[in-house]
């Protein structure tokens, strides 16, 4: 992701995307997202996420997941709902979500491409978790992490 770098955020893949992350610096990583508008890329990472959900690893799962990314003080909110095998992602706060993690940009960023694991920015405290913490831990299991 070097400088000035532009991408269509319709046509990404998460690879690409978990390739981007994985060679960028975090000042880069925020330039191409806000570049690219921050609320398509979100869109286009959680769309990828519903791509990439693996039923088998959410057998017996039925909640909603809420997620906040934050960026220049405004707040991102997806809710992301396990169900029957399924995954569906709406871009809106939930009503009762079971747990809610919230998120930096470049943080989110590097979790969902598989370059930072939960537990640690949780430790660091760049991960905020509020609800079933058992349950949290879980979460990212539920889908396939892109390869850089």
């Amino acid at each position: 992701m070097a400088e000035g770098t532009a991408f269509s955020v319709d046509e990404i893949t998460p690879e690409q995307f978990a390739q981007m992350v994985a060679a960028a610096s975090d000042e880069q990583i925020l330039e191409a997202i806000r570049a690219g508008g921050t609320k398509a890329v979100l869109d286009r990472i959680f769309q990828g996420m519903q791509e990439r959900f693996v039923p088998e690893k959410a057998e017996g799962i039925d909640a909603v997941i809420q997620f906040v990314v934050t960026d220049q003080g405004e707040e991102f909110p997806y809710a992301v709902t396990v169900r029957n095998g399924t995954c569906t992602v709406e871009g809106a706060q939930a009503d009762t979500p079971k747990v809610t993690l919230t998120s930096d940009l470049v943080s989110f960023a590097r979790l969902t491409a598989g370059q930072a694991q939960g537990p640690q920015l949780f430790m660091a405290g760049k991960l905020k978790i509020s609800g079933d913490l058992m349950f949290a831990t879980r979460v990212t299991g539920f889908f396939e992490t892109p390869k850089a």
